[in-house]
């Protein structure tokens, strides 16, 4: 059935780098100041661990399922009861890589994963260019979990750009999008909470982005703003452009009386 009473959220936000060793020295201070606001759910940004640009070292950083980092982060989720979903690492899939969300419950038990769907192949008027396709093999399947009575649709980042697949998990009865994401600061300055309050208010559903930010060593810069919108559109909080965590409440009886007031889903069609 839908979960009626309320989940506490926290969207955790800072600088990942070109180590693993470095970004984990920024994340893990911020896991355990979250943990102080008793969150049933943690949310890390997309790239958790490792945030570069060069592909080379993306690739030779390509982590396995069972690897030391990647158990640090299930077993933080067992010691401390609450669920983590990282919001992506580079993962080596076979003999591809894939950009993969990881879902931990509070037993630190794998529930989920999810491949990025959409890859970020940009040629931006700044001169920025970004070739994930690349690096990455792409996702080929939605990916759809409960959380304790509350079903969540799972993307990364550039799949915000693609409405259909938000409108594919608020058709199948998900109450909440999560959208971990490196934002490049170009384009979250111009797109990032249109798109992001968009997809909550089309959907009538909550919409959590968790972000990186600031600039890594190697000049990469990140846009930040973790926010969360609920159903009607509004936004119940946001981080700066500076390392922190967001921790929200949210009502999701909400998203059926937003539901009601606005019937979308069941008129949907293709055109």
């Amino acid at each position: 059935g839908e979960k009626e009473f309320p989940m506490r959220l926290s969207l955790l936000q800072y600088t990942a780098e070109a180590s693993v060793a470095e970004s984990e020295q920024r994340l893990y201070p911020l896991l355990e100041q979250a943990i102080l606001d008793r969150p049933d759910v943690i949310v890390l940004p997309e790239c958790a661990l490792f945030l570069s640009t060069r592909q080379a070292a993306s690739r030779e950083a390509a982590l396995a399922m069972d690897s030391d980092p990647v158990m640090r982060l299930a077993e933080f989720a067992r010691a401390h009861q609450v669920w983590i979903v990282v919001g992506s690492l580079i993962i080596q899939r076979g003999d591809a890589i894939v950009n993969r969300t990881l879902l931990f419950d509070r037993a630190g038990q794998l529930q989920a994963i999810y491949d990025k769907l959409h890859l970020f192949d940009v040629q931006l008027a700044s001169g920025e260019r970004y070739q994930e396709s690349a690096l990455f093999a792409a996702g080929d399947a939605p990916t759809q979990i409960e959380i304790e009575g509350c079903q969540v649709g799972l993307s990364i980042c550039f799949d915000l750009r693609f409405p259909k697949l938000y409108r594919h998990y608020a058709a199948s009865g998900a109450s909440l999008m999560l959208v971990p994401a490196a934002f490049t600061r170009t384009t979250g300055a111009a797109h990032w909470h249109t798109l992001l309050r968009a997809r909550a208010i089309e959907n009538g559903c909550f919409v959590a982005a968790a972000a990186q930010c600031g600039d890594t060593f190697e000049g990469r810069q990140t846009y930040g703003h973790s926010l969360i919108f609920d159903p009607w559109g509004d936004c119940l909080g946001e981080l700066s452009d500076t390392p922190g965590v967001l921790t929200q409440t949210l009502d999701l009886s909400a998203v059926n009386r937003a539901r009601a007031q606005i019937p979308v889903i069941p008129q949907d069609r293709d055109y």
